[in-house]
């Protein structure tokens, strides 16, 4: 079940509606594209980022579950759609400074708030650069369309992309090579 943007609006007010106390949680992917605004996009799953995320996670999974999400499934076939916790790994996303809270120094951007769930997402050019480290064709559509819906141009993503690590920051340059190309 792909959820496209009043489904995945409508599975966050269920998870608001089962938390007991107030939380916030940072969405990467494709959910974050979403609540950016591209309203033609689908996921299947809610990607929530750990680092920039302040929620107690028993609490999420019961509220998740309560809600009929399938909670950080660990398996290759996970019932849809669920909510994958992510860290620091094959997945990156530059710019988080948790000690302020901010992102490349600019407050957490909410887009969408409940009674006690709280949504954020980093920002565009952020998202950019994690989206060009696995860089498949879907991700490079998201670049584009950040790109041309939130102004960011190539040299904002390649200052984030600075701020990745060794392997990821290569992939994600080279792919931004590509993207540059797909622009012409």
């Amino acid at each position: 079940m792909a959820l496209d943007t009043n489904e995945l609006k409508d599975l966050l007010a269920k998870i608001d509606a089962n938390l007991r106390q107030a939380g916030s949680i940072c969405l990467i992917g494709s959910g974050a594209t979403i609540l950016l605004g591209q309203s033609t996009r689908q996921t299947d799953d809610i990607d929530v980022w750990a680092g920039a995320s302040h929620v107690v996670l028993d609490e999420l999974r019961r509220a998740s579950e309560a809600a009929g999400l399938t909670f950080d499934p660990q398996d290759e076939l996970p019932r849809l759609p669920y909510i994958q916790i992510v860290h620091a790994g094959l997945v990156q996303v530059p710019g988080w400074d948790a000690a302020s809270r901010t992102w490349f120094g600019e407050p957490e951007r909410e887009v969408w708030t409940g009674r006690n769930l709280t949504v954020t997402v980093p920002p565009p050019r952020a998202l950019a650069a994690s989206k060009l480290v696995r860089g498949d064709d879907r991700d490079l559509e998201d670049c584009l369309w950040l790109m041309a819906a939130h102004g960011i141009d190539a040299g904002e993503i390649a200052r984030a992309i600075d701020m990745l690590p060794g392997v990821a920051r290569r992939k994600a340059e080279d792919n931004l090579d590509i993207l540059g190309m797909m622009q012409l």
